[in-house]
């Protein structure tokens, strides 16, 4: 306790922050922008309509999975800066848990805690070794290993602890939280809660939570979190497979997550430069890394606005996105690029017979090793070509004006679908 005061105390004398404010971060794995609307309505209007929530409408992800999604999120950074970084799949994210953004504001005095509802699948333990000393100051992997083993406890449904819903379990562990340090003179918190059961397996389910979640939110408002508390509503991706995912809605959406941002009800009024700021953000193409560059100004927030740098490829939103921003300005692969035109072309039977073929030989170079062991990959049919064209820019001086094919197609044997 001590600790925190004095961390606490040193950062205002270092910095003067004009604010000191918690930050919850609350995300949901898998669920599109579009999906969310169609299945969590009653929160998404909750967020919109009670507590004045920025939603960015221009929200693209950065990566396939979860994992460089969040990792731009929690520390800007790519999956190869990481290895850069002296960090790799063999090793635990110890020596690296400084690069987290959760860590500046430890640094700064913050109570910090994380809460995922899986203790393998995490982003940061499916293939990888997470942790061997707690990243945060409240870290419940432990509690969370021995409940999700406890076969009592996990019988009758995935979702539920017992009789009760994961989700609310979860949702309270935040509520003790808050209403134990947020204090924003003297105990500010940071919170990184991620959701994986509901919506990876089945992105219908988001149904199901939407009352839970409203009811979560409804108590930080009624209990008056919300008036110290920056809460920031987030999801990784969209989908990325099942029977929606392979129509063309569903590869828009697999590429836009959503993004919401909730200040307190005073703050608006007292800092109408940044209100404007984030009206205009809300239009403009934003990334993970715009959010994590947010953050760190939330350690020291000064309450400065300017037009913020083109060729920086993560921007706060307390600065205006340039609105000539485009994909390759936030380092946007073309894959994910929401920018480009995606359009059903005739393309000739020739061409996509060209491109099968050249999928199918990448496949059997990926799986060349164990060739002996596998039977030999084919393509049997193309489901899909479609012609994605990158919006004419200019980029360091340099034009851009190419195309690109997308093409889906199914292998034998196994029926298995691929996208290239």
């Amino acid at each position: 306790r001590v600790l925190f005061r004095s961390n606490y105390q040193n950062h205002v004398a270092t910095y003067y922050p004009k604010e000191t404010l918690s930050v919850l971060m609350i995300g949901i794995d898998g669920n599109s922008k579009q999906n969310f609307q169609r299945h969590m309505p009653k929160t998404r209007n909750f967020l919109l309509n009670d507590l004045n929530a920025i939603e960015l409408h221009q929200y693209n992800k950065l990566g396939e999975k979860t994992y460089p999604n969040v990792v731009a999120l929690l520390t800007g950074k790519s999956q190869t800066e990481m290895i850069r970084s002296n960090w790799t799949a063999a090793q635990t994210f110890d020596n690296v848990n400084d690069d987290f953004i959760w860590s500046d504001f430890r640094k700064a005095g913050y109570r910090t805690g994380t809460v995922f509802d899986q203790y393998h699948l995490t982003a940061f333990h499916y293939q990888k070794k997470g942790w061997d000393k707690a990243p945060v100051d409240f870290y419940r992997r432990a509690g969370l290993h021995y409940r999700n083993r406890d076969k009592l406890m996990r019988r009758h449904n995935k979702h539920c602890i017992g009789d009760i819903p994961e989700i609310t379990l979860n949702h309270d562990f935040w509520i003790q939280m808050a209403t134990t340090f947020n204090n924003s003179k003297t105990r500010p918190y940071f919170g990184y809660s991620f959701t994986t059961h509901l919506t990876h397996d089945n992105h219908n389910l988001a149904s199901a939570g939407d009352h839970l979640y409203l009811g979560f939110l409804q108590d930080l408002k009624d209990k008056n979190i919300i008036n110290n508390t920056v809460l920031i509503f987030f999801s990784d991706h969209g989908q990325r497979f099942g029977a929606t995912r392979s129509t063309y809605n569903g590869i828009i959406e697999s590429r836009t997550p959503y993004m919401f941002l909730i200040f307190p009800p005073w703050f608006y009024q007292k800092y109408p430069d940044i209100l404007k700021v984030l009206k205009i953000n809300q239009e403009r193409l934003t990334t993970n890394r715009d959010i994590y560059e947010t953050l760190r100004d939330l350690v020291n927030f000064q309450a400065t606005t300017q037009l913020g740098d083109i060729n920086k490829r993560g921007i706060s939103l307390f600065q205006e996105i340039p609105r000539e921003r485009m994909c390759e300005h936030a380092q946007i692969s073309v894959e994910y690029c929401v920018c480009n035109e995606l359009t059903n072309s005739n393309v000739s039977s020739s061409m996509s017979l060209a491109l099968a073929l050249t999928v199918q030989d990448k496949l059997k170079a990926l799986i060349y090793t164990v060739l002996d062991k596998c039977s030999v990959l084919k393509f049997k049919k193309v489901m899909r070509v479609m012609e994605e064209q990158p919006k004419t820019t200019r980029v360091n001086q340099t034009p851009v004006n190419s195309t690109r094919y997308h093409i889906t197609l199914m292998t034998t044997p196994g029926d298995a679908v691929y996208e290239a």
